[in-house]
């Protein structure tokens, strides 16, 4: 058979470059494959190294870091962390199959760690440069000026709340004076007056209680009281204020809000009233408050949060090499086996074994 002819390259077709096949030689002979895995622990302890003084370098833990310092950390770290799992999957491969069929594994883990690692590898960075920017924008000054800012509006509302029940409280106080003062508390009439007086200034809860001998009080009159209130305990609790000559003491609750002022004081005769949440906007501000000390709470942990996020990336992108890499170890075994099977049995042929059977895929 005649040979082929060499082309103008000095190479026969099928063969490899003489350039490459010279340098696998050099390769081999100065051993870089161990050089490199050497270079990927090195520059993987020190981007490690790095990623840990940037996080800890400040006291506080609500400082972000900066998008493209972060995004430069990850593939720092992601491409040494590739690469030397690649290198240890080339070992591997080589291991597994030593003699002739090693080229088969080394270029089989080579391709499809490829293949997985450099897209996973724009993946990662482009969905951390993604993060890292939405990250930027809830933490920026703008949006907790935002959060802020819309606390201190429910806020307001509910400091004018209590001041238009106290408001409220001290004006009906005296007008109920007043009217105590021409219908006893037993006319058939005073009821409606009262009624009045508490539907006119928005009241959800109202109460005339005396005090007694006893420092103690006893509900004279009551209007629309719920079951969960107990007008007397606010009252005792509130009298020592009363007595030191506030004019009104006014206090809010998850509740409802409320006001004890004295109709008279010298007979011990005094208003309660109460303004419940449904009545004002107080849902309001507990929830804003609840989403003020939830974005505190995640602020104060917003660094933490950064290093989660790319420690979550890095593994799961190791993991698709790691998955490719071993199915390519396992493909490369399928494919191999039967031909190693099929070398053996004709050369058992050659030697005269004529009756050799193979069995399996071939």
């Amino acid at each position: 058979m005649d040979r082929p002819e060499p082309s103008a390259f000095g190479m026969t077709p099928g063969q490899s470059p003489r350039w490459w096949r010279r340098f696998v030689v050099a390769a081999r002979r100065a051993n870089v494959f161990l050089w490199l895995e050497i270079t990927a622990v090195v520059a993987l302890i020190g981007a490690v190294g790095a990623t840990y003084v940037a996080f800890t370098r400040s006291t506080s833990t609500d400082d972000l870091l900066p998008t493209m310092q972060v995004s430069v950390l990850l593939m720092a770290t992601l491409v040494p962390a590739m690469a030397l799992l690649v290198l240890i999957g080339r070992r591997l491969a080589l291991r597994r199959a030593a003699g002739s069929t090693a080229r088969l594994h080394v270029r089989l883990v080579f391709f499809f760690s490829m293949v997985a690692a450099i897209p996973t590898l724009l993946v990662a960075g482009f969905a951390a440069f993604l993060f890292q920017t939405g990250v930027d924008f809830w933490f920026s000054d703008d949006s907790r000026g935002l959060m802020e800012n819309a606390n201190a509006l429910a806020q307001n509302y509910y400091d004018a709340n209590q001041r238009d029940v106290e408001q409220n409280t001290v004006t009906m106080a005296t007008d109920m004076r007043d009217i105590l003062a021409r219908v006893p508390i037993t006319d058939p009439d005073f009821p409606d007056f009262y009624a009045y007086q508490v539907q006119a200034r928005e009241i959800s809860e109202s109460a005339i209680l005396q005090r007694m001998p006893d420092a103690s009080f006893r509900t004279a009159a009551a209007l629309n009281l719920t079951k969960d209130n107990s007008p007397l305990e606010f009252s005792r609790a509130s009298l020592p204020r009363l007595d030191q000559g506030e004019l009104a003491v006014v206090v809010g609750s998850p509740e409802r809000i409320e006001a004890l002022v004295p109709i008279d004081a010298q007979s011990g005769v005094y208003l309660y009233n109460a303004r419940t949440t449904e009545e004002t906007m107080f849902n309001s501000w507990s929830r804003a408050q609840s989403i003020v000390t939830a974005y505190d709470r995640l602020t104060g942990s917003a660094r933490t949060l950064q290093l989660r996020f790319n420690l979550a990336l890095i593994a799961v992108s190791l993991l698709l090499v790691g998955v490719a890499i071993w199915f390519a170890l396992r493909f490369a075994d399928r494919q191999v086996e039967p031909l190693t099977n099929l070398v053996g049995a004709a050369r058992k042929v050659g030697q005269g074994n004529f009756a050799l059977r193979l069995e399996g895929r071939t």
